[in-house]
């Protein structure tokens, strides 16, 4: 029976091969604005959220009309509301609603106005 020989990396390969995987992780998690809101829902602790959860996209503008410019991005709902075990430092807090912003990649961030 042949054995196969393995050849062992280098420390510079296994760099780039680190590297390359956490480049390849950041840019798949933001392909997409409803990849964003479930990466983000990932970073904060909420699991289940993060692979159940309904992503929905609302039409209305990320922040109040006052405030509103083209670019501030689109308000995603995540359905059912994600639990949180941590208190919210701002009482008007919506872990349910984020605002995402696209320019090549999207960036998902809650959205702390009603």
């Amino acid at each position: 029976m042949p054995w196969i020989k393995i050849k062992k990396l280098s420390l510079n390969q296994v760099l780039k091969l680190i590297i390359g995987t956490i480049i390849g992780l950041f840019v798949l998690g933001h392909l997409t604005p409803t990849l964003a809101v479930r990466t983000q829902l990932l970073m904060h602790g909420h699991f289940q959220s993060a692979f159940c959860a309904r992503i929905e996209r609302s039409s209305e503008n990320a922040y109040a009309p006052a405030y509103s410019h083209d670019n501030d991005g689109t308000v995603y709902y995540v359905k059912p509301s994600p639990v949180s075990h941590e208190e919210l430092k701002m009482t008007s807090a919506r872990p349910n609603r984020y605002a995402v912003q696209t320019f090549g990649l999207s960036f998902a961030t809650m959205n702390w106005y009603n």
